[in-house]
């Protein structure tokens, strides 16, 4: 509204936003509020300028592409007259392809009418300006997509981490269980994700301590989709004199089943069997249990799930 005068001299300068479902009609103008609702209550809905625009898809002007028999009898150049203004020229606003709203020009008869030139000035300026309203709504949308993924995350029972693939900086953590844990276990948290972008992991499971506190945790950090970014998900281990299995959510939908034949007591060939997987597959599934779980045997993994069942 401040600049566009610069590229496309016009007295009455104005942006209409059509209405959508559940929004009103929005607009702005450099003219007084009594043209405006003139202009709403009589010349919207008798407006030749208008409709070509629509129609077609681009800007149109009243003595250029408008028959000036239909321009003289319009609502709209009636109202414009009012405000000594004789010329009008509108451009399209786009938005998904479709015309959401226009950008308008309007000259008194003291200047001269709209050129060919005019009109290929205010195609440049309505296509930025659908541009710069797309972007705005994209952001607008990601933000509050935002807002609702980190609300949701905020009632996970375990702690969410999400930093930067290249170079470890937090860009989210779970606000719930941020307050919970000391400073020594974030800074053991963040060596963990550091560690893991060192060795230039894809998924990586550990089961650490934090001396400072004595917090036991197992974090699983996964590289993001996109490889823009590390998501580590902690989870709380229990203590030495009250084991009990992790959170299910720590191994993955295979190794929970091999845990539970482990916990049966079946040897790892009737697990092969059962789960249709070589012997060494199963042995390699039990080795990834382990350094999950922090466990170092089967009686001690059996212990777990059996406690985490509240069987004596």
């Amino acid at each position: 509204m401040e600049s566009v005068g610069e590229v496309l001299r016009a007295d009455g300068i104005g942006l209409y936003s059509f209405p959508r479902p559940g929004s009103p009609a929005e607009a702005r103008s450099n003219l007084d509020a009594e043209f405006m609702d003139a202009y709403e209550a009589e010349g919207r809905h008798d407006d030749p300028v208008l409709d070509a625009v629509t129609e077609n898809v681009l800007p149109a002007d009243s003595h250029n592409l408008v028959r000036e028999e239909r321009w003289s009898a319009s609502a709209a150049r009636r109202v414009l007259l009012r405000s000594n203004l004789e010329f009008s020229l509108q451009a399209p606003i786009l938005h998904a392809g479709e015309v959401s709203g226009t950008v308008n020009f309007a000259r008194s008869s003291d200047l001269e009418g709209f050129t060919l030139n005019d009109l290929t000035t205010a195609r440049f300026v309505s296509e930025h300006l659908g541009l710069a309203l797309e972007r705005a709504r994209r952001y607008e949308i990601a933000g509050d997509r935002a807002a609702l993924l980190g609300g949701a995350l905020d009632h996970l029972s375990q702690m969410v981490v999400v930093a930067d693939a290249s170079t470890g900086e937090r860009a989210f953590a779970t606000g719930n269980l941020e307050a919970r844990y000391p400073q020594s276990v974030h800074d053991l948290i963040d060596s963990v994700i550091a560690d893991f972008i060192a060795q230039g992991r894809r998924a990586m499971t550990v089961n650490v301590r934090d001396e400072a506190s004595g917090e036991r945790l197992i974090i699983k950090s996964s590289l993001a989709q996109s490889s823009d970014a590390i998501v580590a998900v902690v989870f709380e281990a229990a203590d030495e004199e009250d084991r009990k299995l992790p959170a299910w959510e720590v191994l993955s939908p295979r190794e929970q089943e091999i845990a539970q034949y482990v916990s049966e007591g079946l040897t790892t060939r009737e697990i092969a069997e059962k789960a249709f997987v070589s012997q060494n597959t199963v042995k390699q599934h039990i080795k990834r249990i382990f350094a999950k779980t922090g466990v170092h045997s089967r009686a001690e993994l059996v212990q777990m799930i059996w406690a985490s069942k509240g069987r004596e």
